[in-house]
């Protein structure tokens, strides 16, 4: 039995060790569609990520990691 999933499975599979420069690109998308080359609209349009998708580089130190209100109480700048 076959461990790598089809394209049917992950729409992702065939773009190999840059799934998750096409994840990052969807979630640019999401938030702003002009923010994507529009050659990419059609394929964001119904592309839905398959369960445990690859994430974008970062995310999960962004999402983890709220940032800390400076005494001014303006946020901490970004790293």
């Amino acid at each position: 039995m076959s461990t790598q999933q089809t394209s049917q499975e992950n729409p992702l599979a065939g773009f190999g060790p840059n799934e998750w420069i096409v994840e990052e690109m969807y979630q640019r998308y999401l938030a702003d569609p002009a923010s994507v080359d529009p050659a990419w609209h059609d394929f964001f349009a119904d592309y839905r990520p398959a369960p445990g998708a690859a994430t974008p580089r970062g995310a999960e130190k962004t999402a983890a990691t709220p940032a800390k209100p400076q005494p001014d109480g303006q946020p901490e700048p970004a790293a």
